[in-house]
């Protein structure tokens, strides 16, 4: 990355900022529920408040400021979820609307949406390392069809730093996506568990 702000570190660091407000709203939950995880999450991984990028990056060191930031929200998303099901195994449902709620939110397509414009929006709002990580990538598309298979996983260290499960992640993230594709007709299948699809 160069040392100068780009579209790219304005993209990647809307992705850290949908990530946080899905983090944001699981600790509003927790402490609902009279959880108390909050605390620690900030303690360990810093508040819920991101400010404006150029306001706050270190321009001498944009990408490894970027990186601290990504490794900061993936470990915030591994702990809070982790530790709100080891206390209430029965919350996964109201994360699983967060996730979804979320999906539809950042959502602005409808029926006559072109399928490429909804798989550029997968990627414009999940988070899946750096840019430099190549994490995703299209393995067949047209116009009514589009499958991408995962290269690596760049999420399972966060959540095995925390003792939680990988698997509540992709469920997670599939409940993400299936909010974003809302109206739209168009639907998600997992081929397995590296492979997926949206069609219509």
């Amino acid at each position: 990355m160069s040392a100068f702000l780009g579209p790219i570190h304005y993209w990647l660091y809307n992705k850290i900022k949908i990530q946080n407000d899905i983090v944001e709203e699981i600790l509003d939950y927790a402490d609902e529920q009279g959880i108390n995880i909050r605390t620690t999450a900030y303690e360990k991984f810093g508040d819920g408040e991101l400010k404006p990028l150029e306001e706050v990056i270190d321009v001498t060191n944009i990408h490894g400021w970027l990186q601290e930031r990504v490794s900061r929200v993936e470990n915030k998303l591994a702990f809070a979820v982790t530790k709100l099901l080891q206390v209430n195994p029965e919350s996964l449902d109201s994360i699983k609307n967060i996730f979804k709620n979320k999906g539809a939110e950042v959502s602005t397509f409808n029926k006559d949406t072109k399928i490429e414009e909804i798989y550029k929006a997968l990627n414009d709002t999940l988070l899946d390392g750096m840019p430099c990580d190549h994490a995703i990538s299209v393995i067949y598309n047209d116009d009514n069809e589009i499958i991408w298979r995962r290269n690596t996983c760049v999420h399972e260290q966060y959540w095995k730093a925390h003792g939680g499960d990988i698997k509540n992640y992709y469920l997670l993230r599939d409940e993400f996506i299936k909010g974003l594709l809302g109206d739209t007709g168009v639907k998600y299948e997992k081929l397995d568990e590296i492979t997926g699809k949206i069609y219509r």
